[in-house]
């Protein structure tokens, strides 16, 4: 890992942990997953509620249906992700290189350069950075990931992309 003023450069693994908190965190903090869960929410509530109002059928359906956007979805979407960890670009780190030009991302798959005014946005955690090039992928880099310069990454990240 090399760097001077204009340059950083890291290599992170993607870890099942911080795979975990960018799938959790991008599905609940977007409209379709606060609807899903507002969703499940009453239906649990209603069958709390309700329950001797509503027949065996209806039970099973609010029990699926409060089940399905808090259990049941982030389950799903959890196992597809393990699964894309053990195949793909995800077996072997990404080299980033950060340049006041933009970042460039090198792994198995090839290289891709990205300028910081192709990036939709980036949201920094206290774990972690997600920067998105669109509205469901992102380039994840966590703290742990960062050699110790996640601070230097951070202020790069907020000076070319704000």
């Amino acid at each position: 890992m090399e760097s001077n003023e204009e340059c950083i450069e890291i290599d992170v693994q993607l870890d099942k942990r911080t795979l975990n908190r960018f799938l959790l965190r991008n599905n609940f903090l977007r409209a379709g997953g606060v609807i899903g869960l507002l969703i499940s929410i009453s239906a649990m509530v209603g069958l709390i509620v309700f329950w001797n109002y509503f027949g065996t059928a209806q039970r099973v359906i609010l029990i699926f249906l409060s089940l399905m956007f808090t259990v049941i979805q982030p389950v799903t979407l959890l196992m597809k992700g393990w699964e894309q960890l053990k195949k793909g670009a995800f077996r072997e780190p990404f080299h980033y290189t950060f340049t006041p030009e933009g970042i460039e991302v090198v792994n198995i798959a090839g290289t891709a350069n990205v300028e910081w005014k192709q990036i939709r946005r980036a949201v920094i955690t206290k774990e972690a950075i997600y920067i998105y090039m669109n509205a469901v992928s992102a380039l994840i880099i966590s703290r742990e990931e960062c050699d110790g310069r996640f601070t230097e990454i951070v202020k790069m990240v907020r000076e070319y992309t704000i």
